[in-house]
């Protein structure tokens, strides 16, 4: 195995192994505030960590650490994160951070290596799922769902004024603001995000953007309360990527840790659709007067 601290030259290397909303930081690796290191094998690439540091702010976040497939326990993870550390220790950060998305079956061995070197135990803030929608015959009973008379479903760029308007003053109420259907309006999707009435009033919305020619962000869902139960929000997201999946059979969704009904339904009801699970982690270090000589 080699490591190496990357340049901006020899990080393309490893486009394969980030993140790609992280791309971009490879090609602006200086040393100072974006950095990493790669290990490789037979020329191979093996892994990355990579950070961004403030110097004159005294912080600096590990944003990506990835051990492909294949060259797992072996050390390559801790070494990478020892690196990273004396790097950021070389800049007087004090204070380390880790924060960025892994892969779900990357937990367990990367919190075992950062527990074994002194970070705090690794909190999962955020789960990403990937979603093949052409799987969704595989789930037998989207096919049954239904919406009671009363109920319609319309796209969301038939929205009229009244009720935008309606809506806005809503926030706050009976809805947050993380939640509203207006946050970053110009990259939603009018045609395919979808919306809910009752009896005529807008109750709920599923708000999409497109992410590449094939995937669509599925950004925000929302039905009211009284609705929850009755399983309307379930329909409006099933009804919205249904509609969809002819131009775009792969989806992404973010949904927080706490939001336990939301999870135990993406395992136990779109299993067969989920295609890569992901998490955003963070833990932090200190790293002042601590100094690892495992690898000196």
């Amino acid at each position: 195995m080699q490591l190496e601290e990357l340049t901006a030259s020899t990080a393309r290397a490893y486009k394969s192994l980030v993140h790609p909303k992280h791309l971009e930081w490879l090609d602006q690796i200086n040393g100072a505030s974006v950095w990493g290191f790669g290990a490789s094998n037979n020329n191979q690439p093996a892994g990355i960590v990579l950070g961004r540091s403030a110097v004159s702010e005294g912080q600096a976040k590990i944003i990506e650490l990835v051990v492909a497939e294949g060259h797992q326990r072996r050390g390559m993870g801790m070494k990478l994160l020892w690196h990273a550390e004396q790097k950021m220790r070389e800049q007087g950060i004090s204070d380390g951070q880790f924060a960025g998305f892994i892969k779900a079956q990357d937990f367990p061995w990367l919190s075992k290596i950062a527990i074994r070197e002194g970070w705090q135990l690794p909190k999962v803030k955020t789960y990403m799922y990937t979603l093949g929608s052409m799987r969704l015959g595989e789930c037998q009973w989207v096919e049954r769902l239904s919406l009671p008379e009363g109920f319609t479903l319309f796209p969301w760029k038939d929205l009229t004024p009244a009720e935008r308007l309606e809506i806005e003053q809503g926030e706050g109420k009976w809805y947050t603001s993380l939640l509203s259907p207006f946050f970053e309006e110009g990259k939603f999707d009018p045609d395919y995000s979808t919306g809910l009435r009752y009896q005529g009033k807008v109750i709920g919305w599923v708000i999409v953007q497109r992410m590449a020619g094939n995937l669509l962000l599925y950004k925000t869902m929302f039905v009211q309360e009284k609705y929850q139960k009755q399983a309307r929000g379930i329909t409006l997201l099933m009804k919205t990527i249904a509609q969809a999946q002819p131009a775009f059979p792969f989806g992404i969704c973010f949904i927080e840790h706490d939001n336990e009904p939301m999870l135990r339904f993406m395992e136990r009801r779109l299993g067969p659709t989920i295609l890569h699970r992901k998490l955003w982690i963070e833990t932090t270090k200190v790293l002042v007067g601590q100094y690892s000589d495992y690898f000196c």
